[in-house]
């Protein structure tokens, strides 16, 4: 598939690399870049090669939030040409918010590799991956309360399940800009490695997922992961449980039992 906005590279190992490229723009998101955006994540999640998605920005810069020119020039934030009836009745589904939640409900892993700059929508990119690993001249600025609106990217919701409610408070009502030190001492990332090391780091987490984890359980583990976020203890259990008889019934999960009594590392089929 081709895109605009956006470049997209998968490999024999199952690692599929998605690099926000407008660079002219400072790889601001717009319309266009949020559907082809929501249109690899659900090709991505139909590809049972596709393994772990990465996202990163081409450049120094990996996304600086809405197009604060536009923003400007109509004196309001931006919102998605005409929306669909569906789209008005469910604002999750729509513009941004689908990409932050589109990455979230993903069942493969996504890993955000923040190489510069995340700002506004940018954090909202990074928060909807399940890890971000920074390199170190990455900066981090949720910003929107210093444009007179509130985080309507999804990242309001996500980021009390990333860093806790009161560091996500001071930020965001602060709207302070941190660096890569600051988001790793707060939380945000996981890792912050040098420049050149980033997507090499990535990647060998990304190997690390598939090597170590049957496909069908890795997407299995991040769905009811993600489901007992929001069910109470029973049934987050329940949906466990459910989880845990298809993942039982896979060739992996006997393959996986084979490879541990004979000392040999698995053969992962998917299925």
């Amino acid at each position: 598939m081709t895109y605009r906005y956006i470049r997209v590279e998968q490999g024999d190992d199952g690692i599929v690399v998605l690099t926000i490229d407008d660079p002219e723009a400072k790889n601001a998101v717009n319309w266009v870049m949020n559907q082809e955006i929501i249109a690899e994540c659900a090709r991505v999640e139909a590809d049972p090669a596709a393994r772990v998605l990465i996202v990163t920005g081409s450049g120094r810069i990996f996304c600086s939030g809405g197009n604060i020119k536009r923003m400007t020039a109509e004196g309001k934030s931006l919102e998605p040409p005409n929306p669909s009836l569906r789209e008005e009745l469910y604002p999750h589904e729509a513009d941004i918010r689908r990409v932050v939640v589109g990455l979230r409900r993903l069942s493969k892993p996504a890993i955000a590799a923040v190489n510069g700059p995340a700002v506004g929508s940018g954090i909202g990119i990074a928060a909807g991956c399940d890890i971000r690993i920074a390199a170190s001249g990455a900066r981090f600025g949720w910003v929107f309360v210093r444009r007179g609106i509130v985080p309507d990217d999804a990242s309001l919701a996500l980021m009390p399940q990333i860093i806790g409610y009161a560091r996500a408070y001071e930020w965001g009502v602060t709207g302070r800009t941190i660096d890569a030190a600051g988001a790793l001492a707060n939380g945000f990332v996981s890792e912050v490695v040098a420049p050149e090391r980033l997507l090499p780091r990535c990647r060998e987490l990304a190997r690390e997922i598939i090597d170590n984890g049957p496909p069908l359980t890795v997407q299995l583990f991040k769905l009811a992961l993600a489901e007992s976020l929001h069910y109470g203890l029973e049934d987050a259990v329940r949906f466990a449980e459910r989880a845990q008889k298809v993942a039982r019934a896979t060739a992996d999960h006997a393959e996986a039992l084979k490879a541990y009594a004979e000392k040999r590392a698995p053969r992962w089929q998917g299925r």
